[in-house]
């Protein structure tokens, strides 16, 4: 609760007076993650997700025979169940008529920044809690897994036609350089789908990266000539196809406590990858008075969801140089 006693310097009247009085709420960080993760739409208490294979390859057939049969499968049911986030400021009777530098405070204003920071930070936590097994808290935020049984970065996907499983994470966790980059691209370019048919890669390939890593991931996409090398090579990179999408939501510690990594890196293709961001309701903002204090209530309240609807388009590694499997 917010009381002239918490904020009595800066009540008219009352001991120091500031010539000016500001909000760090200017300052809040919100990075967009479109086109990585998509933002849908949904008013139903859970989001259901499937999908299906094409029809394959046509098949030869001599004179006369019948034509081929062509099968598809069907992929794995993923539930994205929306939960709820609010936030509320308590304000007492006295110190909203009391106090000074009125603007400054707006309660509305900053429940709404609050809003807009944690649907920030909701996307980030699907790249937090890729290498994690199974549907969980991450950051405060719930994520959703992909139904296949395994988690977002692993190495043993399976297919939905009992084909070979397939992995879209790096086993011995490579470091971001520009050789690891190629390693990388050429394992998310040649993924399967699930009837074991190839992926086709349209459009830029995103690099995901912690802030800890922007610095090194623009250079090795944004060189003229290939970064790194005392040759006058083309930057293979370079020209808007590798994007950097850098977040401080994925270093290590920002989102919470064993929260993600400093050296973990991602490939993205939004053409093919299905991260989304699934809003149920839009920030509410609502005031009330408490009957018995008088005391004014601010609240927000947003109801979203967030995880992966399949795995394909995404490629992972933790960057430690350490073995993984999962």
């Amino acid at each position: 609760m917010e009381t002239q006693a918490n904020w009595g310097a800066a009540v008219r009247g009352v001991s120091v007076q500031f010539k000016d009085f500001f909000s760090q709420n200017v300052d809040s960080y919100v990075p967009g993650w479109d086109p990585v993760v998509k933002t849908e739409t949904d008013d139903s208490a859970r989001a259901n997700f499937s999908g299906k294979t094409g029809a394959g390859v046509l098949s030869r057939f001599t004179e006369g025979a019948a034509v081929p049969t062509k099968r598809r499968y069907k992929l794995y049911d993923t539930a994205f169940i929306h939960d709820q986030y609010g936030g509320q400021i308590e304000v007492t009777r006295m110190q909203l008529m009391n106090r000074d530098f009125d603007a400054a405070f707006g309660e509305f204003k900053d429940l709404s920044m609050a809003a807009k920071i944690l649907l920030s930070k909701g996307p980030a936590q699907i790249f937090n809690r890729a290498f994690t097994a199974a549907n969980g808290v991450t950051g405060g935020v719930y994520v959703t897994q992909y139904a296949d049984g395994t988690q977002l970065a692993s190495t043993i996907h399976p297919r939905a036609d009992g084909g070979s499983s397939q992995s879209n994470a790096s086993s011995t966790g490579i470091t971001l350089t520009e050789a690891n980059l190629e390693t990388g691209r050429i394992a998310l370019v040649t993924q399967l789908q699930d009837d074991g048919n190839p992926i086709t890669v349209t459009g830029p390939i995103h690099l995901v990266v912690p802030t800890q890593l922007e610095k090194t991931a623009s250079i090795i996409t944004g060189s003229t000539k290939r970064s790194g090398t005392a040759n006058n090579d083309l930057n293979f990179y370079d020209g808007g196809r590798f994007p950097v999408l850098a977040s401080h939501w994925l270093q290590s510690g920002i989102s919470g406590t064993s929260v993600g990594s400093n050296t973990a890196w991602f490939l993205v293709v939004p053409s093919i990858a299905k991260l989304a961001l699934v809003l149920r309701t839009q920030p509410s903002l609502d005031e009330s008075v408490d009957k018995n204090t008088k005391s004014v209530l601010f609240d927000v309240i947003v109801d979203f969801s967030v995880g992966s609807k399949d795995w394909h388009g995404v490629w992972c590694s933790l960057g430690d140089g350490a073995a993984y499997s999962l």
